[in-house]
């Protein structure tokens, strides 16, 4: 499968942020709280109008490099939940970086891609330290080898290179990696980057598609998605703007009708 055979119009993908997990620092205790909630997110973008959207352990902060085996199994079994009640393609980000249980949670559940923050290059943020993830998922690709895509970010938003790295070369190593698409953000959550660096990005990438990662909203979608060949929307889709609420179907349904009328 290709991004431009899953999607046939350039996608607006938003986000069931999942609330804290078991074994995360917040987790509330009412286990099926957090899936109830997932299930109304899954009905606020499905009744807005998204294209798809991703399955992230969103409230498990601070992130770490590695998570629990409870947090893991949670992780599965609410995506399965979730994917047993929906025909929209799907993904799976599991924070921060932890490519092993992404590739895992998205075999046994179909999901459709997931999201690698560090592919080619090597970051760091409060997490601590990730490495390129990219010989390692292409390893484990290719022992449980499955229609999924791989989305991967350059110079994703929280965190800093370790070295300096150009961004031709971090474009070019992430295609020649595997990646299917390229995700540009901006260096917090909400932010985005702006038109002319999407553009330069877009002419750097060549054919593969490129997503913007963060900062979309029903005032600039217009602009970016002359350029952009997607989005992952959060913030802009959620009650009041907060990326820590639920999804607001009537504003995701005015992003949709800012892009397409």
């Amino acid at each position: 499968m290709s991004f431009y055979q899953l999607f046939t119009n350039k996608p607006i993908i938003g986000m069931i942020h999942l609330q804290p997990l078991p074994g995360s620092p917040l987790y509330s205790g009412d286990y099926q709280a957090i899936v109830q909630a997932a299930l109304q997110d899954l009905k606020a973008l499905e009744e807005g109008g998204a294209d798809a959207f991703i399955v992230e352990n969103f409230g498990d902060t601070p992130y770490a490099g590695t998570v629990d085996p409870i947090t893991f199994a949670a992780m599965v079994q609410i995506t399965n939940t979730i994917a047993a009640q929906t025909h929209l393609p799907f993904g799976v980000n599991v924070q921060f970086n932890c490519t092993a249980e992404e590739w895992a949670t998205a075999y046994v559940t179909g999901a459709q891609f997931i999201r690698v923050e560090a592919f080619v290059e090597n970051r760091v943020g409060i997490h601590g330290l990730s490495q390129a993830a990219a010989p390692a998922l292409a390893r484990q690709k290719a022992a449980y080898p499955a229609n999924t895509m791989i989305f991967a970010d350059i110079n994703t938003k929280h965190t800093f290179a370790t070295v300096d790295q150009p961004l031709d070369f971090s474009i070019h190593e992430a295609v020649e990696s595997g990646a299917d698409a390229l995700i540009a953000t901006g260096l917090l959550t909400g932010q985005s980057p702006t038109v002319k660096d999407v553009a330069y990005f877009k002419e750097l990438a060549g054919k593969t598609p490129v997503i913007l990662g963060s900062g979309v909203n029903a005032k600039n979608i217009r602009d970016f998605f002359e350029i952009a060949d997607g989005a992952i929307i959060g913030s802009s889709i959620k009650k009041d703007g907060n990326v820590k609420a639920p999804v607001d179907t009537e504003r995701l349904k005015q992003l949709v009708f800012a892009l397409r009328g």
